[in-house]
């Protein structure tokens, strides 16, 4: 299993309302959009991505889960599938003094699916994999700053 982590301060956001944001699955097109090689809807909350790497590309699927708001913080849960890449990914926010700052932080636990997928994932899966989600989480600031 693989962990992937990024964060983001949002200045000038509620965290209440960044969680208002991340809960409508349609802005999560915004989230994807430039961060991948390609991206595709499928179905309401559903995209592919293409993540390309060295060696080729490979699609996986991106779909909304659920809104989780019973502990201290705010998440919004997302399933990853794809060829020897299956995981979970969820956004987290925290309140950061003053309180109109919201601390937002991507965290993905995916699993690249035995040997070869460890060695695909040591070939520049990995790096590509980080650099999305740096896009994605700075994508989120963007949009909700505007």
């Amino acid at each position: 299993m693989s962990v992937y982590t990024t964060d983001v301060l949002i200045e000038g956001a509620r965290r209440d309302d960044v969680l208002a944001w991340l809960a409508d699955s349609a802005h999560h097109h915004t989230i994807l959009d430039g961060a991948w090689d390609g991206l595709k809807p499928v179905g309401e909350g559903k995209w592919e991505v293409t993540v390309g790497t060295p060696l080729r590309s490979r699609t996986m699927t991106y779909a909304f889960d659920r809104v989780d708001d019973d502990h201290g913080g705010r998440r919004v849960h997302v399933t990853i599938g794809g060829k020897r890449t299956t995981g979970k990914l969820h956004w987290s926010l925290r309140t950061v003094k003053p309180s109109t700052n919201t601390l937002v932080t991507l965290h993905a636990d995916l699993d690249s699916g035995g040997a070869l997928g460890a060695l695909v994932e040591q070939l520049g899966m990995r790096e590509r994999l980080e650099k999305g989600f740096r896009t994605m989480v700075a994508n989120v600031a963007a949009a909700v700053v505007k």
